[in-house]
C-alpha cells in the first residue's frame, strides 16, 4: 500500500529513488541504535560512538558519475565511471545520425591505449576539444555487433517566466504585481538525475540552483504569501534547488507568491520593478572545464536567466481599515487587491503581534540540533540507569 502511495506522489523511476532514499533513513536510524547500545555497554568507547553518529547523520548524497551502458552523458563532463558501457573495449566510433553504422566511422577516439590506462573507464571526461560537434551515440568499435558506449549531448539550459492564468510565456514583459506567475525551466540535463541512466543517485544529487533577485538587487530566499497580521499569511521557501528528473519543469509553489503583500504600516513587500530569476547547474563539475558561467560559453549551458517587470496596481479609493480582533497599531490585517498605502488611514487597537504560519518544509536535520538531542537522549538513559 505505502509503495502503490509513492508512486502516485512520484510517478515513474524517481519513485524507486525515493523509496531508496528512505530505506537509507531506516538503516541510519538502525545503525544509530546499535551504536548507542555499544555505547552504554562500553563506556571508554563513548567518543568513538559520537564520532560514528556524526558520520552517520550527516546528509549523504549519492553519485552521479557512474553510468550505465548507452546512456547519455554531457559534453563537459569529468570523471564518468563509463566502465559499464566500455567493458574493455579500446576505440570508439561515431556515425552521423542516419548513417549506415557497417560503413567506415567519420569519427573514432582511443580511449584505452595502453595497460595503464585501464583506470581510465573509471574517470573519463567528455572534453570539448574532442566531443563538440559529434553528438549522438558512440558505439565499441573492438566488439562486434556493434553496441553503444554512451550518448554524447550537448547540454541546454533555459528558464522563462511563465503566465500561469494565460498560460503563456511571460518573459521580459512588464505586467501588474498582481499577475500569477512562476518559473520554467526547459533542460535536456533532466536525463542525469534519471535513475535509469544513473543508478546510484539520490534526492540530494540535484546540481541546480536557482536565485530571485529583486530591483534592489536583493536575494529573496523566501515569499510571502499575503500580507502581514492575516492568518492565512505563509512564508514559502524558494525552491533554489530543484530535482529535475523531467523537462520542462515548473516550481509548483509560484502561484502562492503574492507581490501585493504588504507590512504592518502598509507598505508593499515587493517594489514594483524588476526581477530575476537565475538558474544554473553544474553537473560533474562542468564549470571547470567551460570556464565561467558568465562567459560567452556558459550562457545556456551553465546559466541562464529570466526577468519580469511589475507595475503597481491602479489607485484605490481612500479607506479605514477597521477589525474587532487585536493588531499593532498601524496594520493592516485585510486589504482589497491594490489599494496603495498613500490611501490609507488606520485605527489604532492595542497591539498584540500576529504570528505567521510557516510552510512546512523538509531538510536534513542540521547535525549541531541532532548532537543536542542526541546528548538530551543519553543523560536521561545514563540517569535511568543510575537509578
Amino acid at each position: 500500500m505505502f509503495l502503490y502511495v509513492l508512486q502516485d506522489i512520484y510517478p515513474g523511476n524517481h519513485c524507486v529513488l525515493v523509496l531508496g532514499f528512505l530505506l537509507f533513513l531506516m538503516n541510519v536510524i538502525i545503525f544509530i541504535i546499535r551504536v548507542l547500545k555499544l555505547l552504554f555497554m562500553h563506556g571508554k568507547y563513548f567518543f568513538l560512538a559520537f564520532v560514528v553518529i556524526l558520520a552517520g547523520i550527516s546528509p549523504a548524497a549519492g553519485s552521479l558519475t557512474k553510468i550505465v551502458a548507452g546512456a547519455p552523458v554531457y559534453i563537459g563532463e569529468q570523471n564518468l565511471d563509463i566502465s559499464s558501457g566500455l567493458q574493455g573495449c579500446h576505440v570508439i566510433d561515431w556515425w552521423a545520425n542516419g548513417t549506415d553504422i557497417t560503413a567506415s566511422p567519420q569519427k573514432n577516439v582511443t580511449i584505452i591505449k595502453t595497460l595503464d590506462d585501464t583506470e581510465i573507464a573509471h574517470r573519463y571526461s567528455i572534453d570539448p576539444e574532442i566531443y563538440s560537434g559529434y553528438t549522438g551515440i558512440w558505439y565499441c568499435e573492438d566488439k562486434k555487433p556493434a553496441r553503444a558506449v554512451f550518448e554524447v549531448l550537448q547540454p541546454q539550459l533555459s528558464i522563462s517566466v511563465w503566465d500561469l492564468d494565460k498560460n503563456e510565456d511571460i518573459t521580459g514583459k512588464t505586467v501588474p504585481l498582481d499577475t500569477n506567475l512562476t518559473y520554467y525551466i526547459d533542460t535536456n540535463l533532466d536525463k542525469a538525475l534519471q535513475y535509469k541512466y544513473r543508478p546510484d543517485i539520490t534526492p540530494l544529487d540535484s546540481f541546480f540552483t536557482v536565485t530571485l533577485t529583486d530591483p534592489l538587487g536583493n536575494v529573496l530566499p523566501s515569499l510571502y504569501s499575503g500580507s502581514y497580521g492575516k492568518a492565512d499569511t505563509q512564508i514559502i521557501t524558494f525552491e533554489s534547488t530543484p530535482f529535475i528528473s523531467a523537462s520542462p519543469y515548473i516550481w509548483k509553489d509560484g502561484s502562492m507568491w503574492d507581490r501585493t503583500s504588504r507590512n504592518a504600516q502598509g507598505d508593499f513587500l515587493y517594489p514594483a520593478g524588476t526581477y530575476t530569476f537565475t538558474v544554473k547547474q553544474n553537473l560533474s563539475h562542468m564549470a571547470e572545464m567551460y570556464g565561467s558561467s558568465t562567459s560567452e560559453n556558459g550562457i545556456g549551458l551553465l546559466e541562464a536567466s529570466a526577468t519580469i517587470t511589475f507595475i503597481k496596481p491602479e489607485s484605490a479609493s481612500a479607506q479605514t481599515i477597521t477589525t474587532a480582533e487585536a493588531v499593532p497599531s498601524g496594520a493592516v490585517t485585510a486589504l482589497p487587491a491594490g489599494t496603495p498605502a498613500a490611501n490609507l488611514t488606520y485605527t489604532t487597537i492595542s497591539p498584540t503581534r500576529t504570528t505567521v504560519p510557516a510552510k512546512t518544509t523538509y531538510a536534513p536535520l542540521p547535525a549541531g540540533t541532532a548532537l543536542i538531542g542526541l546528548g538530551i537522549v543519553v543523560l536521561a538513559l545514563a540517569t535511568k540507569r543510575k537509578y
